[in-house]
């Protein structure tokens, strides 16, 4: 098998509104397991921003404080690399309400430059309203950056929220699924 793949992931939705940027299965830059996926810029000044995404329902952590662990590596020859977890009610992308708590995309943050894989963990509260958690990577600029071991736990409420607000649009089911990018 090629070292690299652009295919189809199970589970997650690469931005189609940026045909400058492109998802790929990478066998040779991995965390762990046999792959990762990666998201890199195709053109030298691409815009607005490439991403690969997943929703699922806030059921198993309704009332309860999340954290998403994810595992990334970067070689930026410019812009930044952000992860993003984001807990949505109804509509609220529509209307672009602020919810404290609910949103982290890393904004305060950026991944910058060439990294080797780092752990990073994203904070937020989910409560009894919520209709989805989306979550995922995006690349605002030149360059590669992977995804690997992708995690969700309850935490404890003295744990830290990060991030400040909400918005949505994506698909969502029951669970996260292929977080390690093996199936």
């Amino acid at each position: 098998m090629a070292a690299s793949e652009k295919t189809k992931i199970l589970g997650w939705y690469p931005s189609e509104s940026a045909p400058d940027y492109e998802v790929i299965i990478d066998h040779d830059e991995k965390h762990s397991g046999t792959r990762c996926a990666s998201l890199r810029s195709l053109v030298k000044e691409p815009r607005p921003f490439g991403n690969i995404t997943q929703a699922f329902s806030p059921d198993e952590y309704i009332d309860h404080r999340l954290r998403m662990s994810a595992w990334v590596r970067t070689r930026l020859k410019s812009g930044t690399a952000q992860l993003w977890l984001r807990v949505d009610t109804g509509d609220d992308w529509k209307s672009n309400d602020v919810k404290p708590g609910k949103f982290d995309n890393m904004d305060d943050r950026p991944i910058e430059g060439d990294t080797d894989w780092t752990k990073y963990d994203l904070v937020v509260d989910v409560s009894e309203e919520n209709t989805s958690i989306v979550f995922g990577l995006m690349l605002l600029g030149e360059g590669q950056i992977w995804l690997d071991d992708i995690s969700f736990e309850k935490v404890e409420k003295d744990v830290p929220l990060t991030g400040t607000y909400a918005v949505s649009g994506c698909p969502r089911k029951l669970q996260p699924i292929n977080l390690n990018f093996e199936e």
